[in-house]
C-alpha cells in the first residue's frame, strides 16, 4: 500500500473525483488505508476551500474547479525531477533557519521533505499550508494578499507589509521561466510583485526549475541572476552553468552526488 501524507492524499481525492464525479467516506478510507475520521476530515478540509462540495456519507465535484485542474496537471509533470530538485534544496535548510517557501507545483513537494525540522516557514502557498499545517516542529506564517486560484497563492500589495518586516534566511522560489540573458521572469503582475517582495526579504534565494522551463521569458521580469544565490536544475548546458558560475550563482545540478 502507497504510503500517503496529508498533501499528496488530498491532491488524489480530488484527482479520483475528477474522474468519478462523485466518492463515499468509506471507499476513500479503504483505498488510502486511513480512518473514517480522517476521510472526514480531508473533506471538510477541501469543502471549506470550495474544492468540493460534501454530501452524506461521501463529496462531490463542484462545478468549477479549473484552477485545480491546473494545479494538479502541473504538480505531477515531470515528477521525479521535481522530487530530485526539491531533495537538493531542502539539503540546504538548517535548524532555525526562517525561510520563505514560494507558490508552485514544486514549492509544495519541497514542503513536504521539511517535515521534523526546526524552522520558520513564511508562504503564500495554500497546498504548502496544508502539507505543514501540522507539524509541530516548524513555526508556520501565512503570507496573505489576493488570491490567485492557478497557482492556490495569495500574490500582490497586500503582503508587502509583512514581508517587509521579517528578514529569512533563504527563500526558496520556483518559476515558469528562465532564460540566460532575461534571468527570472513570470506572466502576472502581481506573482511578480509577491517575488520580488520575498527577494528583498531575504539574505539568500533559491531557485529550483526543471529544464522544461528554460530558454523562455514571460511578460515580467522577477530577477536577473546576479540576485540569486543558489539554482538547482536538472539539465544545463556546459557553457550555461559556467555563465551564471561567473555571476556567482551556485549551480547544482539534480542527480549529481
Amino acid at each position: 500500500m502507497e504510503n500517503w501524507n496529508t498533501f499528496t492524499r488530498r491532491q488524489e481525492i480530488i484527482r479520483m473525483l475528477q474522474l468519478q464525479s462523485s466518492l463515499s467516506v468509506i471507499e476513500l478510507s479503504k483505498c488510502f488505508g486511513v480512518s473514517n475520521v480522517t476521510i472526514r476530515g480531508d473533506l471538510e478540509v477541501l469543502s471549506q476551500r470550495g474544492l468540493l462540495v460534501r454530501t452524506h456519507g461521501g463529496a462531490i465535484l463542484p462545478e468549477d474547479v479549473a484552477h485545480l485542474r491546473m494545479f494538479s496537471s502541473t504538480i505531477n509533470e515531470n515528477r521525479l525531477v521535481k522530487e530530485q530538485l526539491t531533495a537538493k534544496a531542502a539539503a540546504l535548510v538548517k535548524d532555525g533557519d526562517t525561510i520563505i517557501i514560494d507558490s508552485g507545483s514544486t514549492m509544495a513537494i519541497l514542503a513536504a521533505k521539511l517535515h521534523g525540522r526546526k524552522i520558520t516557514v513564511l508562504t503564500n502557498s495554500l497546498p504548502v499550508i496544508s502539507e505543514l499545517a501540522g507539524d509541530e516542529d516548524i513555526e508556520l506564517m501565512v503570507i496573505g494578499g489576493a488570491f490567485r486560484k492557478s497557482v492556490l497563492a495569495a500574490v500582490g500589495e497586500f503582503s508587502s507589509e509583512m514581508l517587509r518586516s521579517i528578514n529569512a534566511d533563504m527563500l526558496f522560489m520556483g518559476c515558469s521561466s528562465f532564460d540566460l540573458e532575461r534571468g527570472i521572469s513570470c506572466p502576472n503582475l502581481n506573482e511578480k510583485v509577491t517575488k520580488r517582495l520575498m527577494i528583498e526579504a531575504s539574505r539568500q534565494v533559491c531557485i529550483a526549475a526543471d529544464s522544461t522551463k528554460s530558454n523562455r521569458t514571460s511578460l515580467y521580469n522577477v530577477a536577473a541572476w546576479s540576485e540569486i544565490d543558489y539554482f538547482i536544475t536538472d539539465s544545463l548546458p556546459l557553457d550555461h552553468r559556467r555563465h551564471l558560475e561567473g555571476l556567482a550563482v551556485n549551480v547544482i545540478m539534480a542527480g549529481e552526488y
